[in-house]
């Protein structure tokens, strides 16, 4: 039966990228695999917002549900409005995810290199309404319309015929949020689209992206390793590390009862206005995800590692109503977990 109060639905979705072999002779080929078998569900409405530290895989995931990386397995149902049962993004060929490209939109990262800087602030944001029909180009139906996006995005009408290069960051980062909204999408992946910004900056841009969100009726998944943004703008959150989902919850639950040590770890580091906190500091560097462990994938880090952790990975499982965690070790607290990492104590191994 399908969840009306989805807009989106992700199946063991898996992004494996091929290697190149080592010699002409070798037989196997080695993949890096990017993401390894992701479930989730994005609301209507909803910023869901998915973090992680550099390389666990956010954005190819991020990408992988837009179709801008075919999956290697899995599936992806984007339930749009026309679509009762869903339509099955995976199974799309080239023309019909280009006639969806309208509802499924992408702010990249850095707002320097995503723009054209041959074409101009009109032209940038009126390249995809043109494309989908929209409007006639040249018409003044169009002109008017662009203005009216570029100050929805806090863009000033001269701005319509300036280059990227004549704006700062932030200004930059707006052109990239007005071209995506032109195209009246439902869903938005906002790929790291603060982190390449000054903190100033930073704020004013999750402002504008709250504004755009209740104005417009739109979805976010909101990729980020700044967990200090994250609990500002999330609703819920999914931890990702090594190409995995290990923890996802509402924002507030995750953020005040974390359960995996992973996100313990994670929120340590945090800054925080409640005082001075002392930090879980993790041994060694993130695996390869050419080579990942067997059993769970923070074993090797982890300090509560026994030796199931190291034999079975744990399933992603409700411990709470929508709190899950995959860890053989969800059930105790975070305050005892902090206790074990900081007082170098573990379980017996």
């Amino acid at each position: 039966m399908i969840d009306t109060q989805n807009l989106l639905s992700v199946c063991g979705l898996k992004k494996y990228f091929p290697l190149p072999k080592k010699n002409i002779f070798s037989k196997q080929r080695q993949y890096l695999r990017a993401v390894d078998g992701i479930d989730l569900d994005i609301r209507r409405g909803e910023t869901f917002a998915l973090v992680g530290e550099s390389g666990c895989g956010k954005s190819t995931l991020g990408r992988t549900i837009l179709q801008l990386y075919r999956p290697t397995e899995g599936k992806v149902y984007y339930y749009g409005d026309s679509e009762e049962q869903g339509v099955e993004l995976t199974a799309c060929d080239e023309k019909k995810m280009r006639d969806l490209r309208k509802d499924l939109q992408i702010v990249f990262q850095d707002p320097y290199s995503s723009l054209n800087p041959r074409m101009t602030v009109g032209q940038l944001v009126g390249e995809g309404v043109t494309t989908h029909k929209f409007f006639r180009r040249g018409s003044p139906k169009l002109k008017a319309y662009i203005l009216e996006t570029m100050k929805k995005c806090g863009l000033q009408e001269y701005a319509i015929n300036r280059y990227p290069h004549q704006f700062s960051g932030g200004q930059r980062q707006r052109v990239c949020i007005a071209r995506a909204l032109a195209l009246k999408p439902k869903f938005i992946v906002c790929d790291e689209c603060v982190s390449a910004l000054d903190v100033s900056i930073q704020s004013q841009i999750l402002n504008l992206l709250s504004e755009l969100k209740e104005r417009e009726g739109l979805t976010y998944l909101f990729i980020s390793h700044d967990l200090s943004v994250v609990r500002h703008i999330a609703d819920r959150v999914a931890v990702m590390y090594l190409g995995r989902i290990v923890e996802r919850a509402d924002g507030e639950r995750l953020f005040s009862q974390p359960r995996h040590p992973y996100t313990v770890s994670l929120l340590s580091a945090a800054p925080s206005l409640q005082g001075k906190k002392e930090k879980i500091i993790l041994q060694g560097n993130m695996p390869s995800p050419v080579f990942p462990p067997e059993g769970c994938p923070f074993h090797t880090r982890c300090f509560m590692a026994q030796e199931v952790c190291k034999r079975i990975p744990a399933p992603l499982q409700e411990t709470e109503k929508g709190h899950f965690v995959a860890c053989h070790f969800a059930h105790i607290p975070a305050s005892e977990k902090r206790k074990l990492a900081l007082g170098a104590k573990g379980l017996d191994r």
